[in-house]
């Protein structure tokens, strides 16, 4: 009997809905349809739908502000995002199973919903022909491969220009990031089908770029703090003990350093028990995925193996270019709300 339970949308009081000024006459069918939204989530085609679907309905019986502040208090959506929803429901219902067939991206989607049906045609025709879709690729189809104008934030002043280069950072750093844990994740995965690990090979292999890695993590994530004695002597606000992340930046910390890696008799296992299921957690999609406890110790089979050290030697090296190939894997996984940034590269790209 399977008794996995359903995500449930946080309780919210009825003085919530009387702040916002909605008929308590409709507090039920709302609580209804926020609900339906948890359970759903936001990954696939057909969920992008069906979301858009369930605040198309709300919209219809919510002024467009209550609707804004309830959709973002109750069900945790940005009015924008919400608005792309709606649009991706009402104008792209005539192309929906083909979309799903095709598992269109939420951000194409979003895209393309106010599209002339000639240029959705040609968005799902590109689809159909390469087995995927990208915004820019949707982009450049709604303007007939005419560039806009570009928008640089480092010319944008006051509060908006801030906030762009934060958003710039954010989308381009994510996606830096992501890409070099996964190469660090795919350097490890080819030293463990080995029979027996090099560990100076393996060393030089990923040291810089866990090294750069950490920077990158603690630069994205971490704020910065002041000491008590030296107002001018700053440090970072480390992850809480025992969290997750904190893990990661460890394990991050520990590739990093020659110094602190296990000794060779501990290396296999700490590699499969703990370096990689910890850096694969970083990257994974699942929201919900988990991590268990760290536990090392067992000893290495020292026999030779010519195929696993040429297996090891065959690993590319980790340079920016690669970097940036493999990051377009992760573009949807840092939307940006400036649509005039989507084009913008941030200065350690273009290295």
């Amino acid at each position: 009997m399977n008794t996995k339970t359903k995500p449930k949308a946080p309780t919210t009081p009825a003085h919530t809905y009387e702040k916002l000024k909605i008929d308590p006459a409709l507090q039920g069918l709302l609580e209804n349809k926020a609900e339906r939204i948890f359970e759903l989530g936001r990954r696939s085609t057909e969920q992008t739908f069906l979301i858009g679907d369930i605040l198309n309905e709300a919209a219809d019986v919510l002024e467009a502000r209550t609707f804004a502040k309830w959709v973002h208090t109750r069900c945790g959506i940005a009015a924008r995002t919400a608005t792309g929803f709606i649009a991706v429901s009402r104008n792209l219902e005539a192309f929906r199973d083909e979309m799903i067939d095709l598992n269109i991206s939420s951000t194409v989607l979003f895209t393309i919903a106010h599209a002339e049906p000639d240029k959705i045609r040609q968005v799902l025709k590109l689809a159909e022909e390469h087995g995927q879709v990208r915004v820019s690729d949707a982009k450049a189809i709604l303007s007939d491969g005419q560039e806009k104008p570009r928008t640089n934030p480092y010319d944008l002043g006051g509060v908006s220009g801030l906030q762009a280069l934060i958003a710039l950072k954010s989308r381009e750093g994510q996606k830096i990031f992501l890409a070099r844990i996964q190469a660090i994740v795919g350097v490890m995965d080819a030293a463990l089908k080995a029979k027996r690990l090099y560990k100076e090979k393996l060393q030089e292999a990923l040291t810089l770029s866990a090294g750069t890695a950490r920077n990158e993590l603690r630069n994205l994530t971490q704020f910065v703090g002041s000491s008590e004695i030296r107002s001018e002597h700053k440090s970072l606000v480390m992850y809480p003990n025992g969290s997750q992340w904190a893990r990661v930046e460890a394990v991050l910390t520990q590739l990093s350093d020659k110094d602190r890696w296990p000794k060779m008799v501990d290396l296999r296992k700490w590699l499969e028990t703990e370096a990689v299921p910890v850096l694969s957690w970083a990257i994974s999609k699942d929201r919900k995925a988990k991590l268990t406890s760290p536990n090392v110790g067992a000893p290495v089979d020292g026999s030779d193996d010519v195929e696993g050290r040429q297996l090891l030697e065959a690993v590319p090296s980790l340079d920016t270019s690669e970097l940036i190939e493999v990051g377009d894997e992760f573009e949807d996984e840092a939307e940006v709300e400036d649509e005039n940034l989507d084009e913008v590269t941030s200065p350690v790209m273009a290295v």
